[in-house]
């Protein structure tokens, strides 16, 4: 513990923040009300903060004083959804993907993005860009060279397909997306709706 100031006097510090933090959320949730989709968010923060509280040590007591709202923030912040590994697609489509390609897709999107990588195998297209955009897959696919009409009509196709189909799949976990206030932003399950 830190001599300068007593353990009593640090978690009674900590503890306040704590409190002022939950009191601002509960004032927020009784101005919007408890049962909207930001209500319920509140209630499991306000339930975070409590658990917090509770749980309280020396460490996160330190971190909350020197941080103060900084350090509870981190605690509530939503968990950070994985990306799809693009070495594994540089490697299996190499003719597809150039160097600098951009491939940032969450894992639920694999299968999507490999059925689209093997429909364009083998066709003079390169894939310049796959990532979310306004919740779906957006495929930005180019020519090598001149575009030839098949091939054009088969890139777009493709990326009007990927695009469908990434609507309705949840982009962390590939199970059917559900529909919530977040579904204009990403397309998640209900159980992943709050990963970004």
């Amino acid at each position: 513990m830190d001599p300068v100031i007593p353990p009593a006097v640090m978690f009674g510090l900590a503890r306040d923040i704590l409190r002022k933090e939950m009191g601002q959320r509960i004032e927020r949730r009784r101005e919007i009300g408890r049962d909207t989709p930001d209500g319920v968010r509140l209630t499991s923060e306000i339930s975070t903060l409590v658990q917090l509280g509770q749980s309280l040590d020396e460490t996160t007591a330190k971190q909350i004083i020197a941080a103060g709202r900084a350090a509870v923030e981190a605690r509530l912040a939503p968990p950070r959804m994985p990306r799809c590994d693009a070495s594994d697609l540089y490697a299996q489509f190499p003719d597809l993907l150039p160097e600098d390609a951009q491939v940032w897709v969450g894992p639920g999107w694999r299968a999507i993005l490999t059925e689209a990588f093997d429909a364009l195998k083998g066709r003079p297209v390169v894939v310049h860009m796959a990532r979310e955009d306004r919740a779906g897959l957006r495929l930005v696919v180019g020519s090598v060279g001149d575009w030839k009409e098949p091939d054009f009509d088969l890139a777009a196709a493709v990326a009007d397909r990927t695009w469908a189909r990434s609507l309705k799949i949840c982009e962390t976990c590939g199970a059917p997306a559900a529909n919530g206030s977040w579904s204009r932003y990403r397309t998640r399950c209900a159980d992943h709706a709050e990963e970004r």
